[in-house]
């Protein structure tokens, strides 16, 4: 079994130098994995040399097998390979807690002012905003993983599992990956690796002593699933998350799910923080929202470093697995059918504020769309998102220029 020569725990990089350069690029870490990874790939291959163009690339292609979302994976990796494991969890814990700093204020922020009119209007921008993020990414998505026509019967197979016969989220995706497998290899030898993976979601059973301690469990537990689960991007899980914190706990409602959405393309990180801002929620509905944050950002990403630092030394190995990326083929057609069954229930909620269609809403979310994924010059997704809310709060201050106030 190949594997890796073991990281760099002398010499020229000091856990001084980690230190502040993953700091510093977490709080820089806007615009989604690509502008993440670029940064990354600016600062570590051609200015301080820490990787070469080979291994990096070698590193972006194990943390695509992996659940979780890659830019943290990455910068983990990056840690792990210069100072060993200390430096591999420093560079993690520093590139996610910019997103918590903010997302768990925006939290606290949310659940005191948001029915203010003013919030209220800048909420009413960021919605159709947040679901033309999503509409957007699952065109991008579909482009590149529905090619030819077993990947297109996937993705639609995968939707009426989900939409109609109501199939948990995790189910659909484990059986999308076992099917691409079979296709692809003519054989039925992935049942044993699904029935272990499922084994994996057996309902937890918390005996708490309390509602503030059995809260804290569901978000541990839940988040625990996401972090395991989350193969192709926070867009991909968007739907898991909604399912479990919508649809089987109550925790929010589908407004404060795309609010979620907005507000973590507003913050740095990787998108999947919004399971950040989804623990505070939950967890202040118990008086415990800072402790529901928490527990919600260390089960989330514990498996990313839990699976960097367990695999990393065997990273080429494990990148040459056929099957593992059969698996994940599968696995990203059945992501597409999910989120467009959540696209159709968050376009209900983002394009009928009021109970009924409002053509400025409309009108915004098709403009967000078009810049986000048409226009030759690409704006930064986040100032596609505030220029969303700048519109929301003009509504909110001066509704006579949208024909009257929102109702």
């Amino acid at each position: 079994m190949a594997t890796l020569a073991d990281p760099t725990t002398t010499g020229e990089t000091s856990l001084g130098e980690i230190f502040w350069y993953f700091l510093k690029l977490g709080w820089l870490a806007f615009g989604g994995p690509v502008g993440q990874i670029g940064l990354m790939h600016l600062e570590v291959v051609e200015r301080r040399r820490w990787l070469d163009e080979e291994e990096f690339l070698q590193a972006l292609n194990f943390c695509h097998v992996l659940p979780g979302p890659e830019a943290l994976q990455l910068a983990i990796y990056i840690g792990w390979r210069k100072r060993g494991y200390v430096a591999g969890v420093l560079a993690g814990v520093l590139f996610i807690l910019p997103g918590f700093l903010t997302l768990t204020a925006l939290g606290w922020i949310y659940v005191r002012f948001g029915k203010r009119p003013e919030v209220l209007g800048i909420l009413w921008g960021f919605r159709p905003v947040g679901l033309a993020l999503l509409v957007a990414a699952l065109v991008r998505i579909s482009r590149a993983a529905l090619k030819g026509p077993f990947p297109v019967a996937l993705a639609i197979l995968a939707f009426f599992a989900f939409s109609v016969v109501r199939l948990p989220f995790l189910v659909v995706l484990i059986g999308c990956g076992a099917l691409y497998i079979g296709w692809r290899t003519a054989a039925g030898r992935s049942a044993a690796a699904g029935a272990t993976a499922l084994a994996l979601l057996a309902p937890g059973q918390a005996h708490a002593a309390s509602p503030v301690a059995e809260r804290l469990f569901d978000i541990s537990w839940f988040f625990l699933k996401v972090g395991l689960f989350s193969f192709g991007g926070a867009y991909a899980v968007l739907p898991y998350i909604r399912e479990g914190a919508v649809t089987t706990y109550g925790w929010l409602t589908d407004h404060q799910m795309i609010d979620a959405l907005a507000l973590g393309e507003t913050t740095p990180g990787p998108l999947i923080s919004i399971g950040i801002f989804v623990g505070y929620l939950a967890g202040y509905q118990r008086g415990a929202g800072l402790s529901g944050a928490v527990a919600a950002t260390f089960w989330l990403f514990l498996p990313s470093f839990v699976f960097v630092l367990g695999a990393a030394s065997h990273m080429r190995w494990l990148t040459s697995k056929a099957r593992v990326k059969q698996f994940l083929q599968g696995v990203t057609c059945g992501v597409v059918g999910l989120m467009f069954s959540v696209s159709i229930v968050l376009a209900r909620v983002a394009l009928a504020p009021g109970g009924r269609v409002d053509p400025w809403t409309v009108a915004l979310a098709l403009a967000a769309f078009l810049a986000l994924t048409f226009w030759k010059w690409r704006l930064n997704v986040v100032v596609v998102v505030l220029g969303g809310g700048v519109l929301g709060a003009l509504r909110a201050f001066v509704p006579a220029l949208f024909g009257g106030p929102l109702s």
